[in-house]
């Protein structure tokens, strides 16, 4: 049974902390993914995350991802992403989440036949390390697809790292934008590799971020290829505010029987 979240940002956590404590619902902090966050001293931003939302599940981390190519040749630049991701796991841990979301950041501008061998491979090389060190906290890391024109780009990948604590997380915004392939199909492909989803909408243009219904998605198509699919996955609601995150469940629940399939 798919259970349902929202995305936080800053001054709305506290408020977006009450609402999902009213309704039941799990929620995906955001902060840590900013480099001018990342910066800065973040003790005091860890404490007030842990103490705001103690006992809500899941609890979601987004990771880090301004300019971070973890499969670079160069390694002094994957050494930075390495640093960034290690710092934005360790609060992770210390806030108690469970799950961690990352960008895969697959360039399908590069069309040297070898990139797509060669990225996942390097992929791998940065990923199940950490992954191994995050199974040791109990956090799954989710890599998120971006740009990817395909599915089974990112459905290879996690294949491939057959990881438990190394899992697929499907944005369907992104898909919108970069992608041909109907979310639906993304959804088929991925199946049971997908532990966490974004829901949101736009134009096909722009990644937006608007709420559930006012884009170009198929709701009716996705959601009923998540339940045949991915009942598994956590659907988190990633809007720009708290909310468009409520008119997001809202809409959420006019394409799905919300008592059979999701909670």
């Amino acid at each position: 049974m798919n259970k349902i979240a929202i995305n936080t940002l800053g001054d709305e956590l506290e408020k977006s902390a009450d609402y999902c404590r009213s309704k039941g619902l799990g929620i995906e902090y955001t902060d840590f993914a900013f480099p001018w966050i990342l910066n800065g001293d973040i003790g005091d931003r860890i404490n007030r995350h842990s103490e705001t939302i103690a006992g809500i599940s899941p609890l979601i981390s987004h990771g880090p991802f301004f300019d971070l190519v973890t499969t670079s040749p160069d390694s002094a630049i994957t050494t930075v992403a390495r640093q960034r991701h290690d710092m934005a796991l360790t609060a992770t841990a210390k806030i108690g989440a469970s799950f961690y979301i990352a960008h895969t950041n697959f360039n399908p501008l590069i069309r040297d036949p070898s990139y797509r061998k060669k990225w996942k491979a390097r992929m791998l090389d940065f990923w199940l390390p950490l992954a191994d060190d995050a199974g040791k906290a109990n956090i799954v890391i989710c890599l998120e697809n971006v740009w990817e024109p395909v599915p089974d780009i990112q459905a290879e990948l996690i294949a491939s790292g057959n990881h438990p604590h190394l899992q697929a997380s499907f944005d369907n915004g992104h898909v919108l934008v970069f992608s041909d392939v109907p979310s639906s199909d993304w959804i088929k492909t991925l199946g049971s590799m997908i532990t966490h989803c974004h829901f949101h909408d736009n134009n096909g243009e722009l990644d937006q971020h608007k709420p559930i219904g006012e884009g170009i998605e198929n709701w009716d198509a996705l959601t009923s290829a998540i339940k045949e699919h991915s009942p598994q996955a956590i659907l988190v609601m990633e809007s720009d505010s708290l909310y468009n995150n409520k008119l997001s469940i809202g809409r959420l629940k006019e394409f799905w029987d919300i008592k059979k399939g999701i909670r």
